[in-house]
């Protein structure tokens, strides 16, 4: 099973340009949509990991679901701190999976060998993320429930210090809650993370963890400044997750975006190595 990882893409209305007329973000999607629809063997899915739009207003809604429809794969997706929730889930009405009426942008997709569980971890008004109680409840319910199936939750907010502190600040505040719950469903297999712009893993209470690299423009890897962070204009990456259904393991690769020279082998014909 393959599922690729779109995260923090930023649109702007009517495809303009963000941060002072530099970044072309829906430029930069689509060219990750037909990264994913030409990707071999195909994918069986996508999860968009938030801040789907710079500022959360309809029109953006309009321009990332423009881009979208060209995605030839199913695509689910989860707000950030750059969305409006509730606008999300008024545009996004027709995915069967978002809740209605709801407080929170939570929900369970259960027709896959791994169960996939987007969270949400937005608090209005704020760039940082948070569970509240309510939110954990939820967690906790649907884990219990779908306890018997090996688990791949996603959501924008990472739940751990990056040391890129002008980030860091911006991290899910109340991360122990979190764990506390998690390191009780050993059926938790991974938790995809955006927000960060950069590929960044860990480990806590024996899960992995990652941030998905960006398809358009990265924060920049500065361990030392304790100011607001700036971004950089990496290649365009994105991950790309194998979950292995026997094993119930999840390997995580990056995937560039665009065309580089190759592949070339490394041996000839006849099997030798080529010098």
């Amino acid at each position: 099973m393959l599922v690729a990882q779109i995260t923090d893409t930023h649109i702007k209305p009517n495809g303009g340009l963000a941060y002072g007329n530099v970044l072309d973000s829906s430029s930069c999607l689509k060219n990750v949509v037909i990264h994913c629809n030409e990707f071999k063997p195909k994918l069986d899915l996508v999860i968009v990991t938030g801040d789907i739009t710079d500022s959360g207003h309809m029109e953006e809604y309009e321009e990332f679901n423009k881009i979208m429809a060209n995605l030839k794969i199913p695509w689910f997706l989860i707000p950030g701190n750059h969305d409006d929730k509730n606008t999300l889930m008024e545009f996004f009405v027709e995915h069967e999976y978002l809740p209605k009426n709801k407080k929170y942008c939570n929900y369970v997709i259960d027709k896959y060998p791994f169960v996939l569980i987007g969270l949400d971890t937005t608090v209005i008004g704020e760039d940082y993320g948070e569970f509240c109680d309510e939110r954990l409840n939820w967690l906790e319910k649907n884990l219990e429930l779908f306890s018997s199936k090996p688990a791949f939750l996603f959501m924008h907010h990472p739940p751990f210090l990056t040391g890129v502190e002008g980030m860091d600040n911006q991290n899910l505040k109340n991360s122990s809650k979190f764990f506390e719950i998690l390191k009780l469903y050993p059926n938790v297999k991974h938790i995809a993370c955006g927000h960060v712009h950069r590929p960044i893993e860990t480990v806590i209470e024996g899960i992995g963890i990652s941030i998905a690299p960006n398809g358009a423009h990265s924060v920049n890897l500065d361990l030392i400044s304790k100011g607001p962070p700036m971004f950089i204009m990496e290649p365009p990456t994105m991950r790309i997750f194998k979950l292995d259904v026997v094993s119930q393991n999840v390997v995580s690769h990056l995937s560039f975006v665009g065309k580089y020279d190759g592949p070339f082998p490394f041996y000839s014909e006849d099997g030798v190595l080529i010098s």
